[in-house]
């Protein structure tokens, strides 16, 4: 059997979005081994869907944590020696094809975004523009979530146009999530921001949003559902204290996390992801699938998705005033408009995002490989 061994940030992926593809790599007859890091119980959780997990642990921006992480991935990939390596994120994106780059391991890698990669001036990122430029050049192939992030990659000379190829983001499983009936009786109107807890996902807006729109419509309700998150710097991060004081405001309704939000959408009129910036939005890709109508902003990653006024609107980034009047708009529209966004939204995730082109595109480019 030949070895194919994944690099994830979070076991999390693994378990919700990159499940699928996992699965029918070890389904196609390839020997997976997982390295990357979570909670106990979601690394069970792999484990328990039969797939092959090490708990490498993570890195951030201390040194000893660096070098502690790339020690246990170059351990493991000399102790494994795979075949072909894939690498998700911009962490394993960089340090994995690092040491897959000195251990001549053929390597594809999956640039799900980049944030404000080419954007921020501080350390980190000047470092990370340095490193992909070093790291990408002998990787074998580089998959884009969208055409915005693959022409500045090849603008900024960071690989060559053989090395490139696009794919849908991560795909959906439309089977998985199809249109359901809301699980509970509910009076209001529920808009519905799906995302980890920082501040480049636009949870400042959603909520300051919120705060506006309730003046007028206090009956509306908004909710929040998603992690806290500590894994990025410390000036896009959402504290607990911040969170809690939103809610003693009865500015949002805090849901915490979960694994299957197939209910919270269900419950929802509207899904709200005031993005500034995706690889592809995969709660937006969800969320379309379950015929939701959504509001995001007009961005890479985003506008792909959503079509302004025909399955959604779309906003300008960062600005709270513009979010507000757009969800105002969607709140006063007739539900039968919603209900013809909703349909609207599902057709085009089904011609356009469906979850087997992804896991065709991985197959083709290991056999070409292999």
């Amino acid at each position: 059997m030949k070895k194919v061994v994944l690099i994830e940030n979070n076991i999390l992926a693994t378990n919700t979005i990159r499940f699928k593809l996992t699965d029918a790599l070890v389904k196609h007859g390839y020997l997976i081994t997982i390295l990357t890091t979570g909670l106990p119980h979601e690394l069970q959780q792999a484990r328990d869907n039969g797939f092959k997990v090490i708990d490498i642990g993570t890195s951030n921006q201390h040194p000893a944590d660096i070098l502690r992480y790339l020690k246990n991935l170059r351990n493991n990939l000399k102790s494994i020696s795979p075949d072909v390596c894939l690498t998700f994120t911009m962490r394993p994106a960089i340090w994995g094809n690092m040491i897959t780059r000195i251990l001549q391991i053929p390597t594809i890698t999956n640039i799900t975004g980049i944030g404000p990669l080419f954007e921020h001036k501080n350390f980190s990122y000047k470092a990370a523009r340095k490193l992909y430029k070093y790291v990408l050049k002998k990787t074998a192939k580089v998959f884009f979530q969208n055409k915005d992030d693959m022409s500045l990659f090849l603008e900024n000379k960071f690989i060559s146009d053989s090395q490139t190829a696009l794919i849908p983001g991560s795909g959906v499983d439309y089977e998985y999530y199809l249109p359901i009936p809301s699980v509970t009786i509910k009076n209001n109107f529920v808009f519905l921001f799906v995302g980890r807890l920082i501040r480049d996902k636009g949870i400042g807006e959603f909520v300051t949003a919120a705060a506006e729109i309730k003046k007028r419509y206090p009956e509306a309700k908004f909710q929040v559902l998603g992690p806290l998150w500590t894994q990025n710097l410390s000036s896009n991060t959402i504290s607990a204290a911040e969170l809690n004081t939103w809610q003693d405001d009865n500015i949002i309704e805090y849901l915490g996390e979960a694994k299957d939000i197939r209910s919270y959408l269900a419950n929802a009129d509207c899904v709200v992801l005031p993005s500034y910036r995706e690889g592809m939005s995969n709660i937006l890709l969800e969320a379309g699938s379950m015929e939701k109508p959504c509001i995001s902003c007009d961005t890479t990653g985003c506008r792909e998705i959503v079509e302004d006024g025909v399955t959604g609107y779309l906003c300008k980034v960062r600005d709270a005033a513009d979010l507000a009047e757009k969800m105002i708009k969607m709140y006063n529209l007739p539900s039968d408009k919603r209900t013809e966004m909703g349909v609207e939204a599902r057709k085009k995730i089904i011609r356009q995002f469906g979850k087997q082109i992804v896991i065709d595109a991985y197959i083709s480019a290991i056999e070409q490989l292999l």
